[in-house]
């Protein structure tokens, strides 16, 4: 491989993997923040399990579901079908407790896990919009500037 080549593609390496860290960093900060800042943490009982095939091209796609009983802050009792990824749902059993944390203007789509997993999520987001954003200032510049050099542009 020629030399004068290898810093731009460590560049572009830096920024393509750097601006995928940011996006999937911001993704994870993004997606909890209204459980993050007033959600409110309850167990819940899992009373049925269920999947729906009505998803995707053809419903070839399973969506996995858990009905859960749980009681507001009020003691109100309500029954929420609660979306779960396939690994969380073959882990729960029926008739067992969970943990849920909403929003208390939501109280139709709380999620599974407790506030503070929401939070260590959002801190994980937010590393790894860190090391993306390192990685795109370090090595992007840094094999633009190799390159420059090697190439005696300046």
């Amino acid at each position: 491989m020629d030399t004068t080549i290898l810093p731009l593609l460590i560049a572009f390496g830096g920024l393509f993997f750097g601006a995928l860290f940011l996006f999937i960093g911001w993704y994870f900060w993004y997606d909890g923040r209204d459980l993050r800042s007033n959600g409110l943490t309850v167990t819940a009982t899992i009373l049925k399990k269920f999947q729906k095939a009505d998803q995707g091209v053809r419903g070839l796609l399973q969506s996995y579901y858990a009905q859960c009983q749980f009681y507001d802050s009020s003691g109100e009792a309500h029954e929420v079908d609660v979306y779960m990824n396939s690994s969380l749902w073959y882990q729960v059993r029926e008739g067992a407790t969970t943990q849920l944390t909403y929003v208390p203007d939501e109280l139709d789509e709380p999620m599974p896990g407790s506030r503070s997993n929401w939070e260590v999520r959002g801190v994980f987001g937010i590393g790894l919009m860190a090391l993306g954003m390192l990685l795109i200032l370090f090595l992007t510049i840094g094999g633009i500037q190799e390159w420059l050099s090697v190439n005696d542009v300046f």
